[in-house]
């Protein structure tokens, strides 16, 4: 099993953006890991937590669109982001 981890906060301005970008890619994120989950706290700090079945499964689909999307939006809406995979930063 691959694990990937996204923490940040968002930034306040951008909530609603962030909120709309999550909503509309998690059901294409769903379609190429066996799990997702996206929790939010009441500071506007988000957990992203994304399980791959393997490390092929982990290659060949996290460089997809839907996941480079969602890479994307947190970097360009969020701060302090942390991103790890298997307990290893890579930022």
């Amino acid at each position: 099993m691959e694990k990937v981890s996204i923490c940040a906060a968002i930034n306040e301005k951008k909530k609603a953006e962030f909120f709309q970008t999550t909503e509309s890619l998690q059901p294409l994120i769903n379609n190429y890991c066996k799990d997702l989950k996206i929790n939010i706290d009441s500071k506007n700090n988000v957990s992203i937590f994304i399980i791959f079945e393997d490390k092929k499964q982990l290659e060949n689909y996290y460089q997809r669109t839907e996941f480079n999307i969602l890479k994307g939006s947190v970097k360009s809406l969020c701060h302090n982001i942390n991103i790890e995979i298997n307990d290893l930063a890579v930022n």
